[in-house]
């Protein structure tokens, strides 16, 4: 793959005497390739400038090849990701034998059920990228600024300038609007990277905090660093070890991921747990929960009578049903559930036949996600402690090889899962190890790998220090709590009541996570993408008809948010009693 070219940035982007609305992209991964994908289809015609920390334009860091050999799976199918341009499986048929073997997707190119390596995925956009990028792409002009890290974001009434920094040298531009399509935020959230810290853990003994396909990439990488998988004459894997290690998973719960079913390519629609019956139910106050769960429990009895027999669903509630549906699970050997789920899925794929409630619970998945934002503060911490841990573990289905590695390093003695609970401490040693565990029961390892994945993250945590002083002090006067992220409007605008904030789009997923919990992946990537574009349509069509000039900065000096002159921020006025 050719790198593509980075702009080494002078004085700015673009010619300062260019007409066209500028639009600032921070990032250049998979979602933003989304957003100038969308740009490009139905945007009006723009400069956009897109601005990557790393330098590796397309990939993002889940995807980037520095990161990830061929063994590592994403666990996204190529029917299920949303194509640019292309589909993913239209790409990979059309590369050479050579770089289908170097991608790790030679013999399934051409399957739009296969799971390809991460590293696969992330070729596939930066390709896109280079190809939307082009000239003749579309009506936007596109340049790209590699190893631009962004130190600051300034939203105005008109416009928002953008500061960075490119091989230590500091510039500035003004744009029209800013995307904030970074997919992280912390650059020391060690998580997002299991896999790559497994590549230089040199301990004998490892502990991988969590047990999702984070944990699994973390094992595989140190099993093919340490030895070989096999596969035998019946199709099933052996992993034979040539240097001594091992590996613990530490699960709160003691569950392996289970694999994943197979589901139509076109879902059939629900008829009772829908977006607007869901919608009807919710009113902002506690005791939501309870009447949608009424919807949830409606839908997944009628789907499949046999799962509400045997969990006894008539009689459990929202708060009651995480512990029903995961007890089976939590009673038996993690490896021998997921020997037998393993088989139950690849019976699913054989028969391209789905597995009732699984598929019902999946489809419910994307309805509750429409409510969930609405839900109170005490709804929204019921449904965190039990629908959304049932919710995610069943849309986080793995690659079937993936639970067959597992099965493999098990059975070799190399892998295990230990159940830590909820009051597992976890301490230096003194000889540079870790203890971790219960006061009755400690264990020693020599290294520990923190695969939980992406947490939720706060106002504070927003990486634009006047950017994040605007928040703050807009969250301040609303009375909300810093920890809870960002809430943005239609289109992921900060506020489109405030003439600076609505220049600002926010597609950055920690920040959405509290209140967007499902907000995970590149299928809501490429949504949020979708809905951004379209919000900056609107905004064009309204600019050109010249109505929110004048009397919306006539507006924003009457609220109590930060206090510009120029480009300064001077002060944050409180509102007073």
């Amino acid at each position: 793959m050719q790198p593509l070219p980075c702009a080494p940035s002078s004085s700015g982007p673009f010619p300062a005497s260019s007409s066209l609305p500028s639009i600032a992209i921070v990032g250049a991964g998979p979602t933003a390739v989304y957003a100038l994908d969308a740009l490009q289809r139905q945007g009006p015609a723009c400069r956009v400038t897109l601005l990557e920390a790393g330098g590796q334009p397309g990939q993002g860091i889940p995807f980037n090849a520095r990161n990830n050999g061929a063994h590592l799976l994403a666990n996204i199918a190529g029917f299920e990701l949303p194509p640019v341009g292309e589909t993913l499986n239209a790409w990979a048929m059309r590369q050479t034998a050579r770089r289908q073997a170097a991608l790790g997707v030679a013999g399934m190119a051409h399957d739009p059920r296969a799971f390809f390596p991460r590293m696969a995925l992330g070729a596939y956009y930066a390709d896109q990228l280079g190809r939307l990028m082009a000239p003749e792409a579309g009506p936007c002009q596109a340049e790209l600024y590699c190893h631009a890290e962004v130190q600051d974001i300034v939203a105005r009434p008109d416009g928002a300038r953008v500061i960075w920094t490119q091989r230590g040298q500091q510039h500035a531009a003004d744009f029209d609007a800013v995307i904030v399509a970074s997919g992280y935020g912390k650059p020391d959230v060690g998580t997002r990277l299991a896999g790559a810290s497994a590549r230089t853990a040199c301990g004998r003994r490892v502990a991988v905090i969590g047990s999702s396909l984070s944990a699994i990439d973390a094992a595989v990488e140190l099993a093919v660093r340490h030895g070989q998988f096999h596969e035998r004459a019946d199709g099933t894997l052996r992993y034979a070890m040539e240097q001594p290690f091992a590996v613990t998973f530490l699960s709160r719960h003691g569950l392996l991921p289970e694999a994943d079913f197979w589901v139509p390519e076109q879902a059939p629609p629900l008829r009772h747990c829908t977006p607007a019956a869901l919608a009807a139910t919710v009113h902002g106050a506690d005791g939501d929960l309870d009447r949608t769960f009424a919807l949830f429990a409606r839908e997944l009895a009628e789907a499949d009578p046999d799962y509400a027999r045997t969990i006894d669903l008539p009689t459990c509630d929202a708060d009651s049903f995480a512990t029903r549906h995961f007890a089976a699970r939590m009673g038996s050997d993690p490896f021998v559930h997921a020997r037998a789920n393993l088989a139950q899925a690849r019976d699913s794929h054989a028969r391209a036949q789905t597995i009732a409630w699984r598929h019902a619970i999946l489809r419910m998945h994307e309805a509750f996600a429409t409510i969930v934002p609405d839900l109170s503060e005490a709804d929204l911490a019921r449904f965190s402690r039990g629908l959304k841990r049932v919710f995610v573990d069943n849309y986080a289905a793995v690659p079937h090889l993936s639970v067959a590695r597992l099965l493999a390093l098990h059975e070799a003695g190399v892998l295990t899962v230990q159940r830590i609970g909820r009051d597992a401490s976890m301490a230096r040693a003194a000889d540079g190890g870790w203890t971790i565990g219960a006061a009755d029961a400690v264990e020693r390892f020599d290294e520990v790998i923190d695969a939980r994945g992406q947490a939720p993250l706060g106002l504070e945590d927003f990486p634009f220090p006047t950017l994040r002083l605007h928040i703050c002090a807009q969250a301040l006067a609303e009375d909300r709590h810093w920890h809870e992220g960002l809430a943005p409007a239609q289109g992921h605008v900060l506020d489109p009541e405030d003439p600076a904030l609505s220049r600002v789009h926010v597609l950055s997923l920690p920040f959405l996570l509290h209140r967007h919990p499902f907000i995970q992946g590149l299928t809501e990537s490429a949504a949020m993408a979708r809905a951004c574009v379209a919000a900056l349509g609107r905004r064009a069509e309204a600019s050109a008809r010249g109505r929110d000039d004048i009397h919306a900065a006539l507006a924003w000096l009457d609220r109590t948010d930060p206090i510009y002159q120029g480009t300064d921020v001077l002060m944050v006025a409180r509102p007073t009693a």
